[in-house]
């Protein structure tokens, strides 16, 4: 399987080239490969000339795009998609550092289902963290400096590493790391070129991805490392993402949509409360409109050591009448995927390899709403 890596560049260049060597050395599974689609929105840094002089194990396209008023995130990623020859299309942001297993952990979702849509996640390097040498020992393993988690795994913590036990999975559709095949993004029109600047755009390709039928699987494992940088969350911004979302709001006159509002209370920097906190009540709003009651019941704990037929079955048939919590513990197994593509009357929360801090934070909130069964599959 081949995937085509889109990515956007402008006035990042050590960024970039840090981006570009450390997809030199992915390991992927025989058979697999893939190119990378560099898109440039006029750059002035000299990332051209970096570009033509770099050495790499991949096919390498550069696109540079003069900067215009025309000019947005989502016409540029559109210049990737038409310029892409691969079966999947990866979207990376050039101030990602993608970890050595990042491709074939996309493509591990795409063999597994056709009808997918990837989450990939993100740690946060500390500041100066490519610089000079430090540059260079990041991509040495067991070298990586000091990071800090992307706020989507406290999520997954609070609800479940199953994409499809949120009800709003799509605004997590963040294009800094996110995989789609490419034949249903150009037959869902791509990235709607109306979103100006920065901000929501790739939600709401997810929505609408979502609405023809697709499914979001999170990946834990598709793991990029983001390069710190002074954060841009001024007043400009929050108007930008006002204007965005009252456009993504007139595309799609939902609920559900509509209530990104409650997210407003974090970009606008004169309140700035937490993301983590408006993002929880934004889901449990979507929960409580679309009239969501699993939570209320008692719940069943499936345990897996050892992946087989038998515990698939009765994860399959515990959802089918209340919640199953399955804790994963399994080596090397598709069981993520397995259970993110389970479909049944309740959801199947999902956990793999929780610490024993989580385990007993889980615990005492499923004792608190009632254990129906547990087994174990070892």
């Amino acid at each position: 399987m081949k995937a085509s890596i889109v990515i956007l560049a402008y006035n990042q260049q050590e960024i970039i080239e840090a981006c570009l060597i450390s997809l030199s050395r992915q390991y992927l599974q025989e058979g697999d490969g893939f190119e990378v689609i560099l898109v440039d929105n006029g750059s002035t840094d000299g990332t051209g000339e970096m570009i033509h002089q770099l050495a790499v194990n991949y096919p390498l396209t550069y696109k540079y795009i003069p900067d215009t008023v025309e000019s947005s995130r989502a016409v540029s990623r559109n210049q990737g998609i038409v310029s892409a020859s691969g079966d999947i299309v990866i979207f990376l942001d050039g101030d990602q550092i993608p970890g050595p297993g990042f491709v074939a952990e996309h493509l591990r979702v795409h063999k597994f289902a056709e009808d997918k849509l990837v989450i990939g996640f993100r740690r946060y390097l500390e500041q100066g963290a490519i610089a000079g040498g430090r540059g260079k020992a990041l991509f040495e393993a067991g070298s990586l400096p000091p990071f800090e988690e992307d706020e989507r795994f406290w999520l997954m913590e609070r609800f479940s590493e199953n994409a499809g036990a949120l009800r709003t999975a799509w605004h997590l559709f963040f294009s800094c790391n996110i995989s789609v095949r490419r034949e249903r993004l150009i037959g869902a029109g791509m990235f709607n070129d109306g979103f100006a600047g920065w901000g929501l755009e790739d939600s709401e390709l997810g929505y609408r991805l979502e609405q023809g039928g697709g499914s979001f699987i999170f990946n834990k494992n598709a793991l990029a490392y983001h390069v710190h940088h002074p954060s841009e969350f001024n007043e400009a911004r929050y108007a930008g993402w006002l204007a965005n979302l009252q456009h993504f709001i007139s595309r799609h006159p939902s609920f559900e949509v509509e209530a990104q509002k409650i997210l407003a209370e974090f970009f606008n920097p004169q309140i700035r409360i937490s993301w983590w906190d408006c993002y929880v009540r934004f889901e449990n709003v979507v929960r409580a409109y679309q009239g969501y009651e699993g939570g209320r019941y008692p719940v069943s704990i499936i345990v897996v050591y050892k992946h087989s037929t038998e515990a698939v079955n009765a994860i399959t048939s515990e959802a089918a009448g209340r919640e199953v919590a399955v804790i994963d513990q399994t080596a090397l197994s598709d069981l993520d995927l397995i259970c993110q593509s389970i479909r049944q009357a309740y959801d199947v929360l999902y956990y793999k390899h929780p610490t024993e801090r989580q385990l007993v934070e889980l615990y005492r909130l499923f004792a608190a709403r009632g254990i129906w069964r547990q087994q174990v599959f070892d």
